[in-house]
C-alpha cells in the first residue's frame, strides 16, 4: 500500500469516526430531550391529575327522569264522523316535543341517524369512541386546527342535550364522557338510542321541532311512522346543521345531505343499491304543520282552560301550573268535539249572509256584528261544537282570544222565560192552560212597568201556552211576581245553571224578560238541555279523559247531574217550546225532517239576540251582538232573536240532523190529555163553543193529577140591548133585548180593559138607561147553569167567577187544535218578526 493508499485509509477512518461521535451525540440529546418530554408530561399529569378525579368525582348521577321527561308537547284529540279519534292540536312550550316509542319509529329511520351520526353505535360498549376522536383530531389537524369533524357518539350527545349544560369547557366534556359510559352500563341500545331520536333538536328557520315525530309533522305533515326511507334520510341528515340542512332553510343542502346519508346507508348494509336508487330520484312533498296555532281554536281553547281547571283541582296545583303542565307535560287530551259538527258550525260563521250588515258605533266606525253558538248532546253533556266569534283582523291566526260562547256572557232576553218563569210555574203546580191576564200593570216597589215588544199591544187574557207561543212580556212578568215570587224564579235559574247574582235575583226584569244579567251560550244550551233531558240537568263538558304520554289515566271527566223539572213537566214545557217554533216567535228555525223546541231572546234595546233551541238528538244555543252595548237596528228595525240568529241555528242543525233518523220528543208516563177553554184553562161549557170569536177550546196535555175538574166561569151569558149594547134592565123594550156570550176576566180593570185586545168581548158593566116602556121586560145575566150545559160527574154545578187555582190549569201540545190567531212568520225576512211576536 502507498503513501497515498495509507492516507485515504486514514483520512477515511477519522471521518468515520467523526461521523460516529456526531451520531453519538445526537442520540444523547434526543435521549435528554425524551426524559426531559416525560419528565414533564408527567408533572403536567401529576398537576392536573388531581382535577381531572375531582371533576370525575362531582359529574352528576344519571338521571332517568332528565332523560325521559323533558319537555313535551300535549295532543288534543277528537273524533271524525266515523268515530275516530284524529289528533286536532299540539300543543307546546319553548320545546315543541312529542314522544315516541321506538317500536313506532321506523327501522330506516333509526338505521339512518346511526349510519350518519354513530356508525359503531351497536358495537360500542364504552359511551364514547376511542377510533373516531383520534380520526377526528387528525382531521382537524390536517384542517389548520379548525374542528371540521365531530366525535361525539350519540350517546353523547344523548348526555349533552339532557343532563348537561351546553357549555363547551373541558369539564363538561370530562363529565359528558363519563356519564355515557355510565349509560351505557344501565341502559340497552334501543332505550339510548329512542330517548336520543325523541329529543334532538330538528327544526330551523320557521320550525320548532324536537325530536323525530315533531320534524316528521313539520316538514311532511304526516305521523313518523309513516315515512318512507328517502323522507327518513332527509329528516337525519338535519341533525348536522339545522339552520343549514332544514329543507326550508336551503333545499339543495338539505338533498346534498340526504343523499350522503343514503350513500352512507348504503356503504354500511342497511338499504340495498335498488332501495338507494329508488330514495335517490323520489321527488319529495313537504307538507309543513303550523304549531303556533291550531284550527278549532274556540272549542280547543275551551279544551285548555277545562282541563287546567281539572288538573289544578286533581293534583293540587295553581292554574298556572296547571297550564304549564299542558304545554310542556307531554298529555293526551281526549275531547267531546265532533269533528263534522264543529266544521259545519264554522263553515256558517265564515257565511256573512247569515248575519246583520256591520254597526256604526256612536263614534261612527263600523262594527262587526259578532256571534257565538254552542251544540251539545244534551242526553250526555258532551259539548260537540264550539264557536266563539266570527273573525276580524285582529283576531286572524291568534288563539287564545277572547270566546263569546263561554266567557262573559250577556243579557239572555226572553230566552230565560222557560227557565226562570214557565219552567218554575210549571212545577209550582200551574199548567200550560193556566190563564194569565195580558194587560197594562204597574209594580210600585220597583216602579216598573213591563210592556210587550209591540208597546201598547194586549192581548189580554193567555193561557201559559199562548203567552209563551208568542213571548209577550206583561204575562211572563205577572207569573214571576204575582204567582211564583222572585225567589223561586231565581232558585230555577241556578238549578238550571245560570250565574243568578243578587242583583239579577232582585230584579223582576232580569228574572221574567232576561233585561239583565249574563248568560253565555253554553250555560243556555245546558239548561235546554236539561229540558230536552227529561228536567235532568247534566254538566257541560269538553273532555272526556287526560293521560300521560304513555297512557297512565290521569283525569277521567264524568258529569255532574241534578233533576231540576219532573219528566212531565219537562215534556210539557218541551211542547209549549215546540209552539214556539211551530207558530210564533221561532219560526225561522225549523227543521224540515225534525220535530224542533227552542225560544228567542232579543235585549231591550236590541244589543243582543238569541235562539237557543232542541232536537230528539242535540241542543244548540246562538247568540248575535257587538259584546258592546250597541243597538242592532237598521232602518228603524231592530234585529229579533226571531231572524238572524233563528235562521243560523236552522242552517247549522239541518246540516248536522240531514242523515239522522225522524225521532220524536219521548213522552213520560203520566200526561193526560184534556178539553179546556183557553180563557179560563178549566173545563169547557157549553158557553166555550158559542163564544163570538168562535171555538174557544182546546185539547191541553198535563201532569196527571193537575188537569182541571171545574168548569169555565169565565165565559157568561148576558142579556143587553142589542142597540147599544148595555146591560138590558126590566126597561129595555123587550124587541131590543138580546141574549149573548161574554167573558167576565177576574180583577181586570176599566183602564185594563180599554186596552185590551179581548175587552170588545168583555161583559158590558153599563146598564142600558133607554127610557121605560108600558112592560118592560126584567134583566139579569144567565149564569151558565142556566145553560144547557153538561154537569160535572159530580153532579155540581159550574163554579162562579173567580181566579183560577193553581192546579185548575193546563199545558201541552197543540197539534189537533194549535192556538188561534197565529202568525207564521216563515217567509219573513230576517229582522222582520211576525208583528204579533215578542222576541
Amino acid at each position: 500500500m502507498d503513501k497515498n493508499s495509507d492516507l485515504n485509509l486514514k483520512r477515511s477512518r477519522r471521518k468515520k469516526n467523526g461521523e460516529k461521535k456526531k451520531k453519538s451525540s445526537f442520540k444523547f440529546f434526543l435521549k435528554w430531550i425524551g426524559v426531559t418530554f416525560l419528565i414533564l408530561f408527567f408533572a403536567a399529569v401529576g398537576a392536573i391529575g388531581g382535577k381531572v378525579l375531582a371533576i370525575i368525582k362531582n359529574t352528576p348521577p344519571i338521571s332517568q327522569e332528565a332523560l325521559t321527561s323533558q319537555a313535551q308537547s300535549s295532543i288534543v284529540y277528537a273524533k271524525d264522523e266515523n268515530g275516530n279519534w284524529q289528533r286536532v292540536a299540539i300543543l307546546h312550550g319553548a320545546d315543541n316535543r312529542l314522544w315516541v316509542p321506538i317500536e313506532k319509529i321506523p327501522k330506516n329511520l333509526q338505521n339512518a341517524f346511526v349510519a350518519i351520526e354513530d356508525q359503531r353505535f351497536y358495537k360500542n360498549k364504552l359511551g364514547i369512541d376511542p377510533k373516531r376522536i383520534i380520526g377526528a383530531l387528525i382531521a382537524d389537524i390536517m384542517a389548520g386546527g379548525k374542528p371540521v369533524e365531530g366525535a361525539s357518539t350519540i350517546t353523547q350527545q344523548l348526555v349533552k342535550n339532557t343532563m348537561l349544560s351546553s357549555e363547551k369547557t373541558i369539564t363538561r366534556k370530562i363529565q359528558e364522557m363519563v356519564l355515557a359510559w355510565r349509560l351505557e352500563q344501565v341502559y340497552t341500545k334501543e332505550q339510548i338510542l329512542e330517548a336520543y331520536l325523541n329529543t334532538i333538536y330538528l327544526g330551523g328557520p320557521g320550525v320548532n321541532a324536537y325530536g323525530v315525530q315533531a320534524a316528521s309533522l313539520a316538514y311532511f305533515g304526516k305521523d313518523v311512522s309513516q315515512l318512507d326511507l328517502a323522507e327518513c334520510a332527509m329528516i337525519a341528515g338535519i341533525t348536522n346543521n339545522p339552520s343549514r340542512y332544514s329543507p326550508y332553510a336551503d333545499l339543495e343542502a338539505a338533498t346534498e345531505r340526504q343523499h350522503l346519508v343514503l350513500k352512507k346507508m348504503l356503504e354500511q348494509g342497511y338499504i340495498t343499491k335498488e332501495e338507494y336508487e329508488k330514495a335517490i330520484s323520489e321527488k319529495l312533498v313537504f307538507k309543513k304543520t303550523n304549531f303556533t296555532t291550531y284550527e278549532h281554536k274556540y272549542f280547543i281553547d275551551q279544551v285548555i282552560n277545562d282541563v287546567a281547571d281539572a288538573l289544578s283541582q286533581q293534583l293540587n296545583i295553581s292554574h298556572d301550573e296547571a297550564i304549564k303542565k299542558i304545554y310542556t307535560g307531554g298529555l293526551r287530551i281526549y275531547s267531546t268535539m265532533d269533528l263534522k259538527i264543529q266544521k259545519t258550525m264554522e263553515e256558517a260563521f265564515n257565511n256573512p249572509k247569515l248575519f246583520p250588515p256591520d254597526i256604526k258605533d256612536k263614534n261612527g266606525n263600523l262594527r262587526m256584528i259578532q256571534g257565538a253558538m254552542v251544540v251539545m248532546d244534551w242526553r250526555t253533556g258532551e259539548v260537540k261544537g264550539i264557536v266563539g266569534g266570527r273573525e276580524t283582523d285582529e283576531t286572524r291566526g291568534k288563539t287564545r282570544i277572547f270566546n263569546y260562547a263561554t266567557q262573559g256572557g250577556r243579557p239572555a232576553g226572553s230566552s230565560i222565560k222557560p227557565l226562570t218563569v214557565y219552567g218554575p210555574a210549571l212545577e209550582k203546580g200551574y199548567t200550560a192552560a193556566t190563564v194569565v191576564d195580558d194587560v197594562p200593570v204597574f209594580y210600585k216597589q220597583w216602579n216598573w212597568e213591563p210592556h210587550n215588544y209591540e208597546s201598547g199591544k194586549y192581548r189580554g187574557l193567555m193561557t201559559f201556552r199562548e203567552a209563551l207561543t208568542y213571548s209577550e212580556n206583561v204575562p211572563a212578568a205577572r207569573i214571576v211576581v204575582e204567582m211564583i215570587g222572585l225567589p223561586t224564579a231565581a232558585e230555577y235559574g241556578k238549578k238550571f245553571g245560570l250565574n243568578i247574582t243578587k242583583d239579577v235575583a232582585s230584579s223582576p226584569a232580569a228574572l221574567a224578560l232576561g233585561a239583565g244579567g249574563a248568560v253565555t251560550p253554553l250555560q243556555e244550551a245546558a239548561a235546554y238541555g236539561a229540558i230536552a233531558n227529561g228536567g235532568v240537568y247534566t254538566t257541560p263538558f269538553t273532555f272526556t279523559k287526560v293521560t300521560d304520554s304513555e297512557g297512565k289515566l290521569l283525569v277521567e271527566n264524568k258529569p255532574s247531574q241534578h233533576i231540576v223539572l219532573t219528566p212531565q213537566n219537562a215534556y210539557i214545557l218541551t211542547s209549549m217550546m215546540q209552539d214556539v217554533v211551530k207558530y210564533g216567535t221561532g219560526t225561522n228555525a225549523r227543521l224540515p225532517n225534525m220535530p224542533v223546541a227552542g225560544k228567542t231572546g232579543t235585549n231591550e234595546n236590541y244589543n243582543d239576540a238569541w235562539f237557543t233551541g232542541f232536537t230528539p238528538y242535540y241542543v244548540g244555543s246562538v247568540w248575535m251582538g257587538t259584546g258592546e252595548n250597541i243597538p242592532m237596528i237598521y232602518g228603524g228595525r231592530g234585529i229579533v232573536g226571531g231572524s238572524y240568529p233563528a235562521i243560523l241555528w236552522r242552517t247549522v242543525m239541518a246540516e248536522i240532523h240531514k242523515n239522522l233518523p225522524y225521532k220524536d220528543f219521548e213522552r213520560p208516563p203520566g200526561i193526560v190529555s184534556v178539553t179546556v177553554c183557553k180563557d179560563s184553562g178549566l173545563l169547557p161549557t157549553d158557553l166555550c163553543h158559542q163564544d163570538p170569536r168562535g171555538d174557544r177550546t182546546y185539547t191541553e196535555i198535563f201532569a196527571e193529577g193537575t188537569q182541571p175538574t171545574t168548569y169555565c166561569t169565565v165565559h157568561v151569558l148576558a142579556k143587553i140591548n142589542s142597540q147599544n149594547g148595555k146591560l138590558a134592565t126590566e126597561f129595555t123594550p123587550p124587541d131590543l133585548v138580546k141574549e149573548a156570550v161574554f167573558i167576565d176576566p177576574p180583577g181586570r180593570t176599566p183602564e185594563q180593559n180599554a186596552v185590551a185586545l179581548d175587552g170588545k168581548y168583555v161583559v158590558p158593566k153599563e146598564y142600558d138607561d133607554t127610557p121605560p116602556s108600558p112592560q118592560p121586560p126584567s134583566s139579569e145575566i144567565l149564569p151558565p147553569e142556566n145553560t144547557q150545559t153538561p154537569q160535572p160527574s159530580n153532579g155540581t154545578a159550574p163554579q162562579p167567577p173567580g181566579n183560577t187555582p193553581p192546579n185548575n190549569g193546563g199545558n201541552g201540545s197543540t197539534t189537533q187544535n194549535p192556538p188561534q190567531n197565529n202568525n207564521n212568520n216563515s217567509k219573513n225576512p230576517p229582522g222582520n218578526p211576525p208583528k204579533s211576536s215578542t222576541p
